[in-house]
């Protein structure tokens, strides 16, 4: 990715932040002709992209059809809009699910990264299989590959160690009251204040998870979270939106995740286990929760047993099943998985009360034989466990917030009064998200789905007004006709 001087000084689309968002808008407007240039804020730091487990949704793609599996947009917003519980806005909600095949194809066909469908992966909420990943299922794989994507692309330059600082603006004189319109980005880079010029800017910055300011006024319950999202999440497209009266959306919605391992939150164990039949005690060696709910809505459960903990409790086939996904097998290498001969043994390892847990789990391999929980509600069983034991303990986190700047359905940021902030665009965790209020409305796949399906719309939208612009300008320097 050829990096450029600072003093470059114009293009189609500025990009700011260069995560999935980011990086697929870059690609997606380059791919239409336009020129970008992609200023990021930390080379080296991790992002939100890198933390995830790669997992993205597409409804209607050729892998789904090649697996004999029918899907397709209406059913994949069916889908968000039960989980969010009706809190969304559906014509984005609209634009963003019949993106996601468009998307998966895109990333296969264009950017040239190796697709697959995770046929077999039960995962709630979702009606018919649609996670597709990179093979590695990681969200460091998926990084790295669009990241090389991106280095392919001689549209695309980047500016690196460069931090957002305002939106540098004019006024729109086809606009009532001369409402301000975008002319570039003010930027810090290496710590030294620059101008970029750019009649469109897309913010990527991320949300708000490391804004304890914002976090308090909107999320007071996930207050003590674990953090496990990137540090840069500091809720920077929400100030430079606010600063041009941008309208913000679904600011209560985040992505919490309830199989992280403590203490640091580094590794965590990924949503397919209880799916396949796992079942969750805390300390005292009892179940809380049916099991089966979403990893986000399962972090405050978590969060709210003593010590903020649990202990996973899994077998050997659960345990090669999951191996296949690049955040289990992280934690498997770090030793935040241990086996246990018997569930006594189990109950000795982790210092949890042996008799408790050891009547908790007849109970569960009860439950798993009849097809009925009548303690907790669980709806989904795997088949039974058979020791050797697998367990490890986990604690809830906050991956990403979901709020953020309100977009219409070509991505394009609106002011209160449902009015466009012309050449300003958002996508991934700058813009308001399609799961709601809370963490229960979050479907899995959700956060890449708006952000793969935003870029593509805001990629889409800006290289075509550039088209428009470059005819434009070639109609006003052309010669007068004879």
């Amino acid at each position: 990715m050829p990096s450029v001087s600072i003093s470059t000084p114009h293009a189609d689309l500025l990009v700011a932040g260069a995560g999935a968002a980011g990086m697929m808008a870059a690609l997606v407007a380059a791919h239409h002709g336009a020129s970008v240039l992609l200023l990021e804020r930390d080379p080296g730091g991790p992002s939100n992209l890198m933390v995830s487990g790669g997992l993205f949704p597409g409804a209607g793609t050729r892998y789904q059809a090649q697996a004999g599996i029918a899907d397709d947009p209406d059913r994949f917003a069916g889908d968000a809009h039960a989980k969010a519980g009706g809190a969304v806005d559906p014509p984005v909600l609209a634009a963003i699910a019949a993106q996601s095949a468009p998307a998966v194809h895109f990333l296969a066909d264009v950017a040239g990264l190796p697709i697959k469908l995770l046929a077999g992966l039960s995962v709630p909420g979702h009606s018919a299989a649609r996670l597709h990943a990179t093979p590695a299922e990681s969200g460091r794989e998926l990084h790295a590959l669009l990241r090389a994507a991106v280095s392919a692309c001689t549209l695309i330059h980047r500016v690196d160690d460069a931090e957002a600082i305002e939106l540098l603006t004019e006024l729109d004189p086809s606009s009532a009251g001369g409402k301000p319109q975008i002319r570039g980005l003010r930027a810090s880079v290496h710590g030294q204040s620059r101008d970029f010029a750019a009649p469109a800017v897309l913010l990527a910055t991320g949300g708000f998870a490391a804004n304890p300011e914002l976090l308090a006024e909107y999320l007071p319950e996930m207050k003590g979270a674990l953090h496990i999202g990137a540090g840069a999440n500091d809720g920077r497209a929400v100030s430079l939106g606010r600063a041009l009266g941008a309208d913000l959306g679904f600011m209560q919605g985040y992505q919490g995740q309830g199989h992280v391992n403590p203490p640091e939150g580094r590794t965590r164990l990924g949503m397919s286990l209880p799916p396949l039949g796992a079942f969750i005690v805390n300390r005292e060696g009892r179940r809380f929760v049916a099991e089966d709910i979403g990893p986000s809505e399962l972090a405050a459960f978590v969060l709210a047993q003593p010590g903020g903990v649990a202990l996973e409790v899994f077998d050997a086939r659960i345990h090669a099943s999951a191996s296949t996904q690049g955040p289990y097998r992280e934690a498997f290498e770090a030793g935040k998985i241990h086996i246990a001969q018997s569930p006594a043994d189990l109950a000795h390892r982790f210092n949890i009360p042996r008799q408790t847990f050891e009547e908790t789990f007849a109970r569960f391999i009860a439950a798993v034989a009849s097809g009925h929980d009548p303690e907790w509600g669980r709806q989904r069983f795997g088949p039974t466990l058979v020791p050797p034991l697998y367990g490890a303990w986990v604690t809830g986190a906050l991956a990403h917030t979901q709020g953020g700047l309100r977009v219409d359905t070509d991505a394009r940021v609106l002011r209160s009064d449902g009015s466009v902030i012309k050449g300003l665009y958002a996508a991934g965790g700058a813009a308001a998200s399609i799961s709601g209020i809370g963490g229960a409305g979050y479907l899995p796949g959700n956060g890449l789905a708006q952000s793969f399906g935003l870029a593509m719309l805001a990629g889409q939208h800006v290289a075509a007004q550039a088209g428009k612009a470059s005819l434009r300008a070639r109609a006003q320097s052309a010669p007068p006709p004879r």
